[in-house]
């Protein structure tokens, strides 16, 4: 069974991660609300508010507060997040200024958007900020906030002037155009950008039917089931993992396609009828085999290529990755790529989050495409057949679903082990020696570690000014 937990330096690395985070939000001399990459101003200038790496930052600030207890608490989390409202609501405005319009990727932190050369547009933005606000709108709504959501976030109208409108109907009118990647360097047709933008799409569709405006509700499922077929392209059974990109342009050296966006997706990117009770179920959910053979590749792949995985240094976690042609070291982009704090610590939530959705569902089972991934896990008995079901109360799925979540643990005590002595991260860890480089205190290395505890049940022993604790683990839904 599973063995016990290191809570402590869990709940501390949790803490100092929620710490460093809100010191990214709102800097001063910013417009309250932005939310910067990184405080680091030159080599490299992370210091602007991207619009899908602050949507990532909310997500986790969303979940602080809903896991506040205390009543001051709660109100500072939601002004924190009514300013992100505001301060998006601005940029969508400045953004007609940009030659990508609503696909601009950054701005300054005055809501300026950046005029520079750049990859533009970027549409995984706009639908990371639709599924974390349209999340909020419903948390406002069960908490008789309406007239709130209304003026702030969804107001039922064309031509719109509410934040999630906007980003849902621009989803809908440009999800088949092509665009920048995750990684802002291959301009094509991205897993990772599409399925966010279906799960935007279907839970807006949610949303604007709880708001009476069943006209736009009707069109956003229409593009999300279009939309949705077009995904089910990204696989390659020859290779046995989803394609990151298709029609590729924009990068000289040929590409395998095995991508950690693919996995980071399926964290966030995915609805279901049971959530939202809608017509369109789940694309690519954490246990579709497809997801489960990537998420196998990947570990394959990095396990063998940073010297820091060497399995004698005996840490069992694998540092994780962008993708195996990686160039881009922190600095420059003509050297080796590193693993990322941010994918290591994702991959700790994906097996939290299989963990959870197999005893939702009770039940796991095993194809021949999702064997090679079971084979890697730490079980008693790791001999399955394909087509194999394992169910609840068998222990053989007892011993499954702990394999997952200390395969998750592992992943975490990874990214520990190379954690700065202040608790900081960077946006690399050096894949030969493990110290961390590039951009300091990256927003994302925080968000995803709040998240990932919190869903493998770590929750922050967070405290407010008088000592008295202010959060509890966040409600299942939530997760």
């Amino acid at each position: 069974m599973r063995a016990e937990r290191q809570q402590t330096w869990i709940h501390q690395d949790t803490e100092r991660a929620r710490e460093l985070l809100l010191k990214n939000v709102s800097p001063p001399g910013a417009i309250p609300g932005a939310i910067v990459a990184s405080p680091s101003r030159s080599d490299p200038d992370y210091y602007f508010h991207w619009v899908r790496d602050s949507g990532i930052a909310v997500k986790a600030v969303l979940s602080l507060y809903q896991s506040a207890t205390q009543a001051a608490a709660r109100q500072w989390y939601l002004n924190l997040l009514m300013d992100f409202v505001n301060f998006s609501r601005h940029i969508q405005r400045t953004a007609a200024r940009s030659p990508a319009g609503q696909g601009e990727p950054k701005f300054t932190i005055d809501g300026e958007p950046y005029s520079g050369p750049w990859g533009r547009p970027q549409n995984d933005g706009p639908a990371i900020r639709a599924i974390e606000l349209t999340r909020l709108a419903f948390v406002l709504l069960n908490e008789g906030k309406r007239e709130l959501v209304r003026e702030k976030l969804y107001d039922a109208k064309l031509p719109t002037d509410s934040v999630i409108k906007t980003d849902l109907e621009y989803i809908s009118h440009h999800w088949r155009e092509p665009c920048f990647d995750v990684w802002e360097e291959v301009w094509g047709h991205h897993f990772f950008t599409r399925l966010l933008e279906r799960t935007a799409l279907v839970e807006g569709a949610a949303l604007a039917t709880r708001l009476e405006d069943a006209g736009a509700a009707r069109w956003y499922l229409e593009q999300s089931r279009a939309l949705g077929d077009e995904l089910f392209l990204h696989w390659d059974p020859g290779r046995n993992h989803l394609v990151a990109t298709r029609d590729q342009d924009g990068w000289s050296n040929p590409r395998s396609g095995l991508d950690s966006s693919v996995i980071v997706a399926t964290l966030g990117g995915y609805a279901t009828e049971e959530d939202f009770h809608l017509e369109g179920g789940s694309a690519y959910p954490v246990d579709q085999e497809q997801v489960l053979a990537t998420a196998a590749a990947l570990e394959r792949t990095f396990e063998v290529m940073y010297p820091i995985n060497d399995p004698s240094e005996r840490i069992e976690g694998i540092a994780i990755g962008r993708y195996p042609e990686d160039r881009y070291d922190g600095y420059r982009t003509d050297s080796l790529g590193n693993p990322w704090p941010s994918l290591t610590i994702a991959f700790a939530a994906y097996y939290y989050k299989l963990a959870e959705r197999y005893l939702r569902l009770e039940r796991a089972v095993l194809t021949s495409t999702s064997l090679p991934f079971f084979e890697r896990l730490p079980l008693e008995d790791p001999r399955f057949r394909p087509g194999e079901e394992l169910l609840l109360g068998d222990p053989r799925f007892d011993d499954l679903v702990d394999a997952l979540r200390r395969k998750g643990d592992a992943f975490l005590g990874r990214v520990h082990y190379h954690i700065n002595p202040d608790g900081s991260l960077s946006e690399q860890m050096n894949r030969t020696t493990g110290y961390q480089q590039g951009a300091p205190d990256l927003s994302m290395n925080y968000a995803a570690y709040i998240l990932a505890a919190e869903i493998g049940g770590h929750p922050s022993l967070l405290v407010d000014s008088r000592g008295e604790s202010v959060v509890a683990v966040a409600p299942p839904w939530w997760r």
